[in-house]
């Protein structure tokens, strides 16, 4: 139980990271590889203010949202925006080097050394069915399954979710029908770039606070988004779930080297296989 619930936590990381992939494709048509960097940065607030400061839990993820909030918008205004009709692979090398400014940013202030920050709550562990588990670990998977939820909702039952549909499907479409795109966009990144700056605080515990960290939340979360589907939530949940339980039982009987290997070769196979993802679904377009 308890190598099950741990599983369950670092692909609920994984897919923390995804989730945040999709907001922005959702409602800007482009994947925010900075996304894991944002995430980082709220972990290194959580160091300065919770660690070194003893400010509270509240005014942290408030510090920690309004930062990574404004870097997002940022990104939209100043990044993303200017590129838009631009052919070829633009705007994914322009957030990859956002991604590096931001890393570069956070060694200047905080150096490259990792942080351990304490959990917030109560360090006791609960005991399931006789095993027992970390607070933080339950805490981390109850933030994914609610952030799905909570996107699922949003994208399939309300109006600004069915806008984002429409202007992820045809972005052109969608402006010529009178749909405010770029506010889209902005909000977007900002929505996006906040919840991570929220997350990171939360999920520090469970990890540490270190820029190199960033560069393994974005490609595991890369692949649990390609796994998943981009645009599904509820795929992208079960793909994480299935990549931490991977990584933590293939350390226990494959060793821990060959875990990522593992996870690698089923990324080509759903790659050649099932190139839309599991929570996917396959688009005719006429040319």
């Amino acid at each position: 139980m308890s190598e099950l619930i741990v599983g369950l936590s670092i692909g609920s990381i994984y897919g923390l990271v995804a989730l945040g992939y999709n907001i922005t494709y959702l409602a800007a048509g482009v994947v925010n590889f900075a996304h894991a960097n944002l995430m980082v940065a709220g972990m290194f607030v959580a160091y300065w203010a919770h660690s070194t400061n003893q400010l509270p839990l509240p005014a942290v993820l408030l510090i920690a949202m309004l930062l990574t909030g404004l870097v997002g918008l940022a990104e939209e205004r100043f990044a993303i925006r200017p590129l838009r009709g631009s052919a070829g692979s633009a705007e994914l090398v322009t957030m990859i080097g956002v991604a590096t400014v931001i890393t570069g940013v956070i060694q200047v202030f905080f150096g490259s050394e990792a942080a351990r920050v304490p959990f917030f709550a109560s360090p006791e562990l609960i005991t399931i069915f006789g095993r027992t588990v970390q607070t933080v670990d339950l805490l981390i998977i109850g933030l994914a399954v609610g952030l799905a939820v909570i996107l699922e909702l949003v994208t399939k039952r309300t109006r600004i979710g069915l806008i984002a549909l429409a202007q992820t499907d045809d972005r052109e479409a969608a402006a010529l029908r009178g749909i405010n795109v770029n506010g889209l966009s902005t909000w977007g990144f900002v929505v996006a770039a906040a919840v991570a700056g929220l997350l990171g605080p939360l999920i520090v515990a469970k990890t540490f606070a270190a820029s190199s960290l960033s560069l393994v939340l974005a490609v595991k979360g890369f692949v649990v988004l390609v796994l998943g589907g981009i645009g599904s939530h509820r795929g992208v949940l079960a793909a994480a779930f299935a990549i931490g339980l991977i990584e933590v039982f293939g350390a226990r009987y494959i060793g821990p080297f060959y875990r990522d290997i593992v996870v690698f070769v089923l990324f080509a196979l759903v790659l050649l296989l099932v190139p839309q993802g599991i929570g996917g679904s396959r688009k005719a377009r006429a040319v």
